[in-house]
Order: C-alpha cells, then sequence, then structure tokens
C-alpha cells in the first residue's frame, strides 16, 4: 500500500483513542504481533462506527460488512507501552466507504491502514449510502488535499 507521507501525522485524524497493550498480544520476539494490530485497527472501525451511530439520531447503515483491510507495517510496537488507534474517512463511495487509520506509538506512527466497509441491508446485497449518512461521515473526512 502507498500512502500519503501526511497519514503518519496524530493531528490529521478526527477519532482517536488510547489502548492497553496486553502481554497477550506480544510475539515469542516481544513485540506486539502483527494480529494484535489488526485488532487494534478492528477498534478503529468500530470506532467510526459509534461516532456515526444512529443514537445520534440519523440511522446512517442498516449494517456495514468489512470487504476489505489492508496494513502496513512501519515500525516495530512494543509491550506494555500503550498506543493511540487513530481514524476518519478518506473516501465514500456509493455503497462503500473506505476507513484510514493510523497506530502510534510513542509518537511516532508504527502502521497505516486502509480498510473498505461496504453498506449492506439485513436481506442481503450492497445498499447505497444515503445522503443524510454522507453529511455526518464529511465530518470526519481526513483532510488531505490533493
Amino acid at each position: 500500500m502507498r500512502h500519503d507521507p501526511r497519514r503518519t501525522s496524530l493531528d490529521l485524524y478526527p477519532i482517536q483513542r488510547t489502548l492497553t497493550t496486553l502481554f497477550s498480544d506480544t510475539d515469542a520476539l516481544g513485540h506486539i504481533n502483527n494480529i494484535s494490530i489488526a485488532r487494534y485497527f478492528e477498534q478503529a472501525r468500530v470506532m467510526i462506527m459509534e461516532a456515526i451511530a444512529p443514537s445520534r439520531g440519523v440511522p446512517l447503515f442498516e449494517r456495514a460488512v468489512l470487504a476489505r483491510i489492508e496494513i502496513d507495517y512501519l515500525a516495530e510496537v512494543f509491550y506494555p507501552h500503550e498506543v493511540v488507534v487513530a481514524t476518519g474517512v478518506l473516501r465514500v463511495g456509493t455503497s462503500s466507504l473506505i476507513v484510514g487509520s493510523a497506530l502510534f506509538q510513542h509518537d511516532r506512527c508504527v502502521a497505516l491502514a486502509d480498510s473498505v466497509d461496504v453498506s449492506t441491508a439485513i436481506a442481503g446485497g450492497s445498499r447505497p449510502i444515503t445522503d443524510d449518512a454522507r453529511t455526518v461521515l464529511e465530518k470526519f473526512q481526513l483532510d488531505l488535499p490533493a
């Protein structure tokens, strides 16, 4: 995955959360393992969905299904130090949403992820993202002018 170097700045991301690393997140070398990092990015996707949740008065999605995730590991991550997972919207398509996320430790970007979530109907099949949903999602857009 090629990424814009601006993606490694924590200040870019409108949604951020500090997470505690666990000993069980480590591999035999004492690093936080790649599966644990994928779980941190899963939390980033949840953070976006929480931010646009129907409890805010706008029923945005019947449901959103992960269609793709791509992770770039930029540096080692270590236990027992906290990490900050940060996220925002990269692009809104007809029925899909691309979420850009980053993981930071000690103020350094250690991983980047792009995920594609598809808006689907409970009965199956994709469902277009509504104009109301687009309006809410724009509030969490990453400021990456061309």
